[in-house]
């Protein structure tokens, strides 16, 4: 099976990241953001653009941009979280979304809070692709980083 040039291009990038610091690492993909206070770039997993971490003592949240194809549908991102959480799927009107800029585009900001983990995340829907900025961990860290977790959003520059 052949590789696509752009994902061998994403795997050799990601090889050569430095260490997890304060500094946003050279990508290819063009992405642009504010690291907030406190939080530390690392190495990118699988499909992701930007991996972060926010660390407080034994508790931690994980930091994630990723691009996917366009037309991602609300619902079922949602509720693919909230099983990430535990909690039970939800209906279209039930959705509490939140107006935000990402990326200088017009998007959504979903706050889901189970027993012990919360969910953040912004979805921004553009033509050619669909991005998705999410912050996941322990209640207390994600809420106290909810302000950060919004600057942090529309500090994005999309490539």
């Amino acid at each position: 099976m052949r590789v696509p040039v752009e994902v061998s291009e994403r795997r050799a990038a990601k090889a050569t990241l430095p260490a997890a610091s304060r500094e946003q690492p050279p990508e290819a993909s063009g992405l642009k953001y504010k690291t907030p206070d406190g939080w530390t770039v690392k190495a990118n997993g699988p499909l992701r653009m930007a991996s972060l971490d926010i660390v407080d003592g034994d508790q931690k949240c994980d930091v994630s941009i990723i691009s996917l194809g366009p037309g991602q549908p609300v619902l079922e991102n949602v509720n693919r979280w909230r099983g990430q959480i535990k909690l039970p799927p939800a209906k279209e009107s039930e959705l509490e979304i939140k107006p935000i800029r990402c990326g200088g585009k017009d998007s959504s900001l979903v706050q889901l809070v189970g027993e012990t983990e919360t969910i953040l995340a912004v979805m921004v829907p553009l033509p050619d692709a669909t991005w998705f900025v999410k912050l996941q961990g322990p209640n207390a860290l994600a809420q106290r980083e909810l302000e950060k977790f919004i600057a942090f959003s529309e500090s994005i520059e999309l490539p």
